[in-house]
């Protein structure tokens, strides 16, 4: 089906709201439909927004998809390419500008970072932190929401990420909108899933932490899992 034509002028509005607010104004996909501007020129990159975000469930479920996924949802190599190009300089800017001096040895800083991005969540998302070999922050952010946390999606998406980041250590962590900070028999089973899938790619789970409310919980810290991370 040929694409909607292009409404006159709408790219230069769009361009306007931006000088105007940045994207303090818009909606996310919006944000992804003007990101969009500039790898497809002459297209209604609108609908394509909301197609990508009904696929991928969010506007970071895009950004993190690999680009493979992007273009069997319709996207142009040129495109896909575009989009993770500007989501890598994004997290080199960040990363770069923030987290230099971070490390996996510096453990408050990330329990308060993680409870920032997870406790006043109302749905049970999984959080990631992974490091390189000298110990070095490469990555701290959300990674999957409800409907894909503790699948087989999840678990691929843990060994992609440490591929494409050459990490070699990672620690997970989830809240629990409703629940208490503590393992289930389902956290442990899963803990260990992770452990055993990330190991056989070399990289290492070092720790598990459970988020409900203002309460933080430590797999490793507990002697009756720290067996798990060795």
């Amino acid at each position: 089906m040929a694409d909607k034509p292009l409404h006159n002028g709408h790219r230069a509005r769009m361009r306007e709201r931006y000088y105007s607010s940045e994207f303090s104004e818009f909606n996310h996909h919006e944000i992804l439909e003007f990101l969009l501007f500039f790898g497809i020129p002459r297209r209604d990159t609108n609908a394509i927004a909301h197609k990508l975000i009904n696929h991928f469930g969010s506007f970071s479920g895009v950004l993190d998809a690999p680009v493979e996924e992007l273009i069997e949802c319709g996207l142009s190599k040129n495109a896909a390419v575009w989009v993770q190009t500007v989501f890598g300089l994004t997290q080199k800017y960040i990363y770069g500008k923030n987290c230099d001096n971070r490390g996996i040895d510096c453990i408050d800083d990330l329990e308060n970072r993680l409870m920032d991005l997870l406790s006043n969540e109302t749905e049970e998302k999984v959080a990631l932190a992974m490091y390189n070999a000298k110990g070095m922050e490469l990555f701290l952010g959300i990674i999957s929401e409800e409907k894909d946390n503790w699948t087989d999606k999840l678990y691929s998406k843990l060994a992609e990420l440490s591929v494409r980041y050459h990490a070699t250590t990672m620690i997970i962590a989830h809240n629990k909108p409703n629940g208490v900070a503590a393992p289930t028999e389902k956290d442990i089973d899963n803990t260990m899933k992770i452990f055993n899938s990330l190991a056989k790619i070399g990289a290492r789970l070092n720790d598990h932490y459970i988020i409900a409310g203002n309460e933080l919980y430590s797999m490793v810290e507990d002697s009756n899992y720290r067996v798990i991370f060795s």
